[in-house]
């Protein structure tokens, strides 16, 4: 598969962006952990759907296998600490400092080999300033008083974390779909993860159980990602699979939107602004000449 390289991560963003709202919900119900193993599980289950309706082959190799292990590791660590992040709060904290993952990714990529032009790189920056102009917002919450200077720090400490982790990850990945292909790529980091969960898990002496009326919102969440993934896996296969890595971090938009309209959080103009820049930069991709 291939096509515009941005189109698919705008296509990945909307994905995490719905998913990453309502991963929020279900970690508080049933904890990080819990939440970030069923995900990747019913991840699994709907790549292997995905597959034989589609009769996609796995294409296994040991050629590059090391990357696409560090790749599976990388973005399940990233995952689970970006959710710990997102039930600790604020989100606007949280949310944007983890989308600004393609600021330390990009570089990568170019040492990697990518090169793109002069316009290419302004419409990319100019996404990522809107990424981050849209996550401005002076009234964190309604519950200020709980988000102390310290409590802040740590949720920050967290979100850069799972950034600089996913940014590599992500990286290393970009390498691994080169022998394996975005599907069975996909497939790799799904059942990477499950191992890691595992072994976690029994580490801990725990199950990871979750009540029934939870299970609609963990599978949602693992079809969200899931798609999510693959829209970017696909979009790093295609040409200028750096323009794919930029536009899937206005997956970030897309909560503040969702906050917006299900839990009431405002939008000031100064988001409004930036989140047309996002827009305008990831349409400035998707129609600069190769």
């Amino acid at each position: 598969m291939s096509g515009n390289s941005a189109l698919w991560g705008a296509g990945s963003a909307v994905a995490w962006g719905i998913g990453d709202f309502s991963a929020r919900f279900s970690s508080e119900r049933t904890g990080v952990a819990v939440t970030t193993f069923w995900m990747m599980f019913s991840g699994l289950c709907f790549t292997l759907l995905y597959m034989a309706l589609d009769g996609i082959p796995i294409h296994w190799t040991l050629d590059r296998l090391w990357f696409l292990v560090i790749a599976g590791i990388g973005i399940t660590s990233a995952t689970g600490i970006f959710y710990a992040a997102l039930t600790r709060g604020p989100v606007s904290i949280a949310s944007p400092i983890v989308a600004s993952y393609p600021a330390i990714a990009l570089p990568i990529s170019i040492v990697t080999g990518a090169r793109p032009g002069l316009w290419e790189w302004v419409a990319m920056i100019i996404t990522l300033i809107g990424v981050w102009i849209a996550t401005q917002n002076k009234k964190i919450t309604n519950d200020e008083d709980k988000y102390t200077k310290k409590y802040i720090g740590q949720t920050s400490l967290l979100a850069l974390s799972a950034a600089t982790i996913f940014a590599f990850a992500i990286s290393s990945l970009d390498i691994a779909i080169e022998s394996y292909g975005p599907t069975t790529s996909l497939l790799g980091v799904r059942v990477i993860g499950i191992i890691c969960f595992i072994g976690w898990f029994f580490y801990q002496r725990q199950l990871p159980t979750a009540k029934f009326s939870s299970w609609w919102l963990l599978a949602l969440v693992g079809l969200l990602d899931t798609i999510g993934h693959l829209f970017l896996y696909i979009g790093l296969d295609s040409e200028h699979g750096e323009y794919a890595i930029v536009a899937s971090a206005a997956y970030t938009i897309i909560t503040v939107i969702l906050a917006r309209f299900f839990l009431n959080e405002s939008i000031s103009k100064t988001q409004l602004i930036g989140i047309l820049l996002v827009v305008g930069g990831i349409a400035s991709l998707t129609v600069l000449p190769s």
